[in-house]
């Protein structure tokens, strides 16, 4: 089902995220992944560690380290009764930029993180915006608070009518987009894990209606809701062949598709639905490689208030380099 083999889930609250440990061990389970915790400690100022080392007789990050593993015994302790290989690993620094570092050396397929947000409009905060932006693998991060396992996963999907249309003498051919699939497959993921159900949301806009108007004004209100209604219906066939081409795709998966700019139809459906976790892609199809997020993306993110599940087009290169 999947090409799952290593987790991280960055913890930065071990008694809050229970339960998102809980998940991810089932999860990782299902999938026969090992996981690692990694932990992130803020790194010392240089001169107030060597006041540090110069007044105390053991090397405080070391004890800090130590510390922190001693506090994880019982994650062990559970990973090993369900049968999943957990490690730890405690750094110093930048959250985002050492989860990013260890995701590029250890070939991590999955970061998980929980919000420290869950009660204001933006729950996401600067470490979460850093990695949405900046992580190669996929990136859930689950809103503190909400329910495990999920109930409801929307997969939010992006088409272009005029891309991928092989021209012939009397037909044309549409294809699918490896980053819609990605997505689909990785909702399909946690929906089959989650006995959740499955819904594809798809933002479209008649972009011809204002120029229809203008090129003729005597066009009847009856043909101009036809041309809409023609466009509708070609946005929902290319959503439908996103849909239809995948191996594992439900046969009941609802399709939503309303109508306006993205950015604000998208994060309405999100709350009408209740949607436990959005499935998205953070860059645009033809995004330049090292582009760290859509403008498209990035306002949706800033919207939305369920957990987040999202993942870049394989093109994509991350602006944080592993360190020599």
């Amino acid at each position: 089902m999947s090409n799952l083999k290593h987790i991280l889930l960055v913890s930065q609250n071990q008694q809050q995220e229970q339960a998102l440990f809980e998940w991810t061990l089932s999860f990782a389970n299902v999938h026969h992944a090992e996981v690692t915790v990694l932990q992130v400690l803020p790194q010392p100022d240089k001169g107030v560690l060597d006041w540090f080392q110069k007044n105390l007789p053991d090397n405080v990050m070391v004890a800090q380290k130590k510390q922190v593993l001693k506090l994880f015994r019982s994650w062990q302790q559970q990973a090993e009764q369900k049968g999943v290989t957990l490690n730890i690993q405690v750094r110093f620094g930048k959250l985002f930029y050492s989860a990013i570092q260890f995701v590029l050396s250890e070939s991590v397929d999955w970061l998980i993180k929980q919000t420290e947000r869950e009660k204001t409009p933006h729950i996401f905060d600067s470490q979460d915006r850093h990695l949405l932006r900046k992580c190669p693998c996929p990136v859930l991060l689950h809103k503190k608070g909400v329910h495990l396992p999920f109930q409801k996963v929307m997969a939010s999907l992006d088409v272009d009518l005029d891309a991928g249309l092989e021209t012939g003498l009397d037909s044309e051919v549409a294809v699918t987009d490896p980053l819609n699939q990605a997505i689909l497959n990785l909702a399909l993921m946690v929906t089959q894990t989650d006995k959740a159900t499955l819904e594809v949301v798809h933002a479209w806009q008649a972009d011809a209606e204002n120029l229809v108007r203008h090129w003729n004004t005597d066009l009847s209100d009856k043909a101009l809701f036809a041309f809409t209604e023609s466009m509708r219906q070609r946005h929902l066939n290319a959503v439908e062949l996103e849909l239809t081409t995948l191996k594992e795709a439900p046969s009941n998966v609802e399709i939503v598709l309303p109508k306006g700019d993205a950015t604000e139809v998208i994060p309405h459906v999100v709350a009408l639905h209740q949607v436990d976790l959005l499935v998205m892609g953070t860059l645009g199809r033809h995004g330049l490689p090292g582009m760290i997020i859509g403008n498209t993306s990035e306002s949706i993110l800033e919207e939305i208030n369920c957990s987040v599940l999202a993942i870049k087009p394989s093109h994509f290169v991350s602006p944080v380099v592993l360190a020599t």
